[in-house]
């Protein structure tokens, strides 16, 4: 009778912590968003900006970034940024990817910002 009470307890506390994980696991983890990235970027960086300091803004918020040098599609030049991890689900990472684009004279035309995910 003892063991019995003993393996009940066992399976009960295995089954709650099995519980625990699945709704950890499960529930989607926000970092960042894409509204408060695009908030931000309203208050640091106008159309017009340099490229000198568009990338001083992503150096000083350690947001990974990469300059193409060469117009592909066009007289734009673009910088393209990356946050990692923004948002994370058991199955589904979300990065938020911003994509500057600059003139010939390295002043910003435009930019847009969106979430993208990566998974299985």
């Amino acid at each position: 009778m003892r063991k019995l009470l003993w393996l009940a307890i066992a399976m009960v506390a295995s089954a709650a912590l099995v519980a625990g994980i699945i709704a950890r696991t499960r529930g989607v983890k926000v970092t960042d968003d894409v509204a408060k990235v695009e908030k931000d970027l309203r208050e640091h960086l106008n159309v017009g900006a340099s490229r000198a300091a568009v990338e001083s803004y992503l150096d000083q918020q350690r947001i990974q970034h990469s300059y193409v040098a060469q117009a592909i599609a066009g007289p734009e030049y673009t910088e393209y940024a990356l946050i990692r991890e923004s948002s994370r689900t058991w199955l589904v990472r979300g990065d938020i990817q911003i994509v500057f684009k600059f003139d010939d004279q390295d002043k910003l035309t435009q930019y847009s910002v969106k979430e993208i995910f990566t998974g299985p």
